[in-house]
């Protein structure tokens, strides 16, 4: 712990943990990534029993999950430099338009093969969008703790982790129910990580590069 003379020379810089955008960001972040881990942790009991792709078949969807991310990390740069809100928004609500079609898909039961391609392209755009948006809420969280970005990157890394170890064990939890209730899990905390961004839509701007202290 720093002293009140150490605490006089670092000035700001010692005070991240005050700096209430900066929280707001991290702690939707967990959210988020509960929401995803609560699904990604059975991810290939999804594309067997809820999409309908068993056998080798089915490391072919997994390779796609991954080269969707790959193409989309690269396809969101620019979008993201110019239009941050928009970029994270969109790639939340798509995120959560994927559970909500899986969570739809599992209830459903009855597989075709329409909903065996929607199942598939529900699974690409997960991995695409799931990808590009952890760097996203990253930089957010870094233009918010501009001024300290060791405590801003440390307080993000952390809430990051926290939420692979929530959504794991809620995965865990959830999956010897129900793998539908598992995805209606993933699907509304993912919309509840949307709506906190959108309702904070302000700490995603380019220019949001200064401390918001309570």
């Amino acid at each position: 712990m720093l002293s009140a003379e150490q605490l006089e020379c670092v000035g700001r810089r010692a005070r991240h943990h005050r700096n209430r955008a900066l929280i707001v960001v991290s702690l939707i972040t967990m959210v988020g990534v509960t929401g995803h881990c609560v699904s990604y942790t059975y991810i290939v009991v999804i594309i067997r029993e809820v999409v309908g792709v068993r056998g080798t078949s089915l490391a072919w969807v997994l390779a796609a999950y991954g080269a969707a991310g790959v193409l989309a990390v690269g396809l969101v740069a620019r979008p993201l430099d110019r239009r941050p809100r928009g970029a994270i928004i969109f790639c939340m609500a798509g995120l959560t338009a994927a559970f909500v079609v899986l969570t739809a898909l599992a209830f459903g039961g009855h597989r075709t093969a329409t909903t065996l391609l929607v199942g598939i392209g529900a699974i690409v755009l997960w991995g695409a969008l799931a990808t590009a948006v952890s760097p996203m809420l990253q930089s957010a969280a870094m233009r918010n703790g501009a001024d300290d970005p060791d405590g801003a990157s440390g307080l993000y890394v952390t809430a990051f982790q926290v939420g692979i170890m929530a959504g794991s064990l809620g995965g865990g939890l959830l999956y010897e129910r129900s793998v539908a209730l598992m995805l209606t899990a993933s699907a509304a905390l993912m919309g509840v990580a949307l709506a906190g961004m959108a309702a904070n839509r302000h700490m995603l701007d380019v220019a949001a590069t200064s401390s918001r202290d309570s």
